[in-house]
């Protein structure tokens, strides 16, 4: 990253990203079962809101460019806190859906890492450490919550829904 308004461009949209996608799964658990997990996603909902929050204060008076899609430098193809949707299914038991949210905190927790060591602007730098930390303390997080749930197999469907020919 070459300034910090590109840099704060991709804070924006991946903590945006991060709210909406912890929003979907924390829904998708509250559907199908009451869930402690649904609950810690409403709370990481949160924190991404006020990590987005954060950058939207740091981005204020600034130009920040408006990216299309291709134009982000993200490692994937997509933002790095989201973790792969193709991974998650209905039926993920609660551990299942908290290995999937590490990935995507692991993923934002690289992002910024990477950032903050490749670049040699001290501002981006100290955002990106900023952010990188808040990261590491939501993949701790998640880990401390893994290391108390425990692996029940997936969610049996009694009713599974049926495929349209």
């Amino acid at each position: 990253m070459n300034s910090l308004e590109l840099f704060l461009a991709h804070a924006l949209r991946l903590e945006e990203d991060s709210a909406v996608r912890y929003d979907e799964m924390a829904d998708a658990l509250s559907v199908h079962r009451k869930s402690e997990v649904a609950r810690l996603f409403r709370k990481m909902a949160h924190y991404s809101r006020l990590h987005l929050a954060e950058a939207e204060r740091r981005a204020a008076g600034l130009v920040i460019p408006r990216l299309k899609a291709w134009e982000y430098q993200w490692p994937g193809d997509d933002s790095p806190e989201n973790a792969p949707a193709e991974e998650a299914d209905y039926a993920m038991n609660d551990r299942d859906a908290l290995l999937l949210a590490l990935k995507g905190e692991q993923g934002a927790y690289a992002f910024y890492s990477g950032v903050a060591a490749d670049t040699a602007d001290d501002g981006i730098k100290a955002a990106a450490s900023e952010f990188a930390a808040e990261e590491g303390e939501h993949v701790a997080l998640l880990e401390d919550w893994l290391s108390r749930t425990p692996d029940t197999g997936p969610v049996i469907d009694l009713d599974p829904p049926a495929a349209l020919a």
